[in-house]
């Protein structure tokens, strides 16, 4: 899959995948030293196999992975849409292991843009799959990737990716202005978009998925939520701060036995604009017996 925006193909070459019995000694070396979550990091990770020897697949890796004993998290990213199939859609249900947390990087809202871009689905075909996540994992947080400004982009084609962001109902988006990659396909099409224009249309689709992030945050409210801990909060030093399962960053004051690599129950008792605020309610080692939040919340 070669976008005709991206310059990584050029720089680091065709997709290779690492053999799964590499994958799999690596995970558990790291999980034997203490670490409790992995990220498995592609350019398009879930095409993760083909060429291998024995054809494994990406849900393979992701099945097999889950047994490894120690490993307490399992994340990846970035998912293509067009391999995001039902299969591992499933995973997000069945392997308790795999984090509710979804990267499917969109780009556009507009069937034209997402054809000159060569993304291979339509913004209908973007949407089936997000409703395919959200029947295997209703509370599942979605992110994705947006370019404004790509060459050829109207203002009809801008508003079919606004459209697209207020009916998906992304949890965060990361948004970047279109600029020409040396060697890229796109670099020969005609930068016909102004700076100010571009910028104008980034602010405007901001200021919407704030208005979206907001309110989809709001949910976490009062709800307990499993929390890694990573250590010391940026902002403030004397508090901890870690990451729920759906990958919000979460602050809160320490206890006695928690540190780094911990694994705690906290109680949001804050929503802020990029992160909630907490208070510990048990954690590994204490008897307290505080339900997971997916059990207390059904799904």
């Amino acid at each position: 899959k070669v976008c005709t925006f991206c310059i990584v193909p050029y720089v680091r070459g065709r997709e290779v995948s690492k053999p799964f019995a590499t994958v799999m000694k690596e995970v558990k070396a790291l999980v034997a030293s203490g670490v409790k979550e992995i990220t498995l990091l592609g350019q398009n990770v879930n095409s993760y196999g083909k060429g291998l020897q024995g054809n494994p697949d990406f849900v393979g890796l992701l099945e097999a992975l889950n047994e490894v004993q120690g490993l307490e998290r399992l994340r990846f990213v970035t998912s293509h849409p067009k391999d995001a199939d039902q299969r591992m859609m499933a995973c997000f249900k069945n392997l308790g292991k795999v984090c509710e947390y979804l990267h499917l990087p969109a780009q556009s809202g507009s069937d034209r843009i997402l054809k000159l871009m060569k993304r291979g689905y339509t913004s209908e075909e973007f949407i089936e799959k997000v409703e395919m996540a959200r029947h295997y994992c209703p509370d599942i947080a979605l992110s994705t990737d947006i370019i404004v400004g790509f060459p050829g982009e109207t203002v009809e084609d801008f508003e079919d990716t606004l459209r697209l962001l207020e009916r998906v109902q992304f949890d965060t988006i990361f948004s970047f202005k279109y600029s020409p990659r040396p060697h890229t396909v796109a670099s020969r099409f005609k930068d016909d978009c102004p700076p100010q224009e571009k910028q104008r249309r980034l602010e405007v689709l901001q200021a919407l998925q704030n208005e979206i992030t907001r309110k989809r945050m709001q949910r976490f409210l009062g709800r307990i939520e499993e929390v890694l801990v990573e250590g010391p909060s940026e902002r403030n030093p004397f508090q901890l701060c870690g990451r729920t399962r759906t990958n919000f960053v979460v602050n809160f004051n320490p206890m006695d036995g928690v540190q780094p690599g911990s694994l705690v129950r906290v109680r949001i008792t804050e929503v802020l604009t990029n992160s909630l605020r907490g208070e510990i309610v048990g954690h590994r080692g204490n008897i307290i017996s505080i339900p997971r939040a997916e059990e207390a919340h059904g799904y």
